[in-house]
């Protein structure tokens, strides 16, 4: 008996740290999901800023370097065809356990008079692409 004693204790260390490790792990799986859905809603937000700004006749790109920086991300790659803008969000970590984790997301938006009466693309006047017929 004597020889057993304590040994409880050895265990229920061990169960103790490796319960705090999966919680660590989880932690951080979480963090990186909530950051992903950041990256993507500053996206969102940057492209649909960038489409506004470039119908009022503004830089669209910059408006979306500003709306992604109000969003604690930034802008990667910016295009702006006519008024359609298609953006890249990056948002970065703390540094975790000696690392920096990053996430990057594409938007795209467009002005809602690109698209027809039934949310297919707009043919030019008259209807001579045939969109909307049956």
């Amino acid at each position: 008996m004597r020889g057993e004693r304590g040994s409880v204790t050895v265990h229920a260390v061990t169960v103790g740290l490796l319960v705090g490790i999966v919680a660590a792990g989880f932690t951080e799986a979480g963090a990186l999901v909530a950051m992903r859905h950041r990256a993507a809603s500053a996206a969102d937000l940057s492209a649909l800023a960038a489409s506004r700004a470039s119908i009022n006749g503004a830089d669209g790109c910059a408006a979306a370097r500003t709306t992604a920086r109000r969003n604690h991300a930034t802008i990667v790659r910016c295009r702006m065809d006519v008024d359609v803008a298609t953006v890249t969000a990056r948002t970065t970590s703390r540094r975790w356990w000696g690392h920096r984790w990053a996430a990057e997301v594409e938007a795209r938006a467009a002005p809602d008079f690109y698209l027809g009466a039934a949310g297919r693309p707009a043919g030019p006047p008259g209807g001579a692409s045939g969109a909307g017929r049956p």
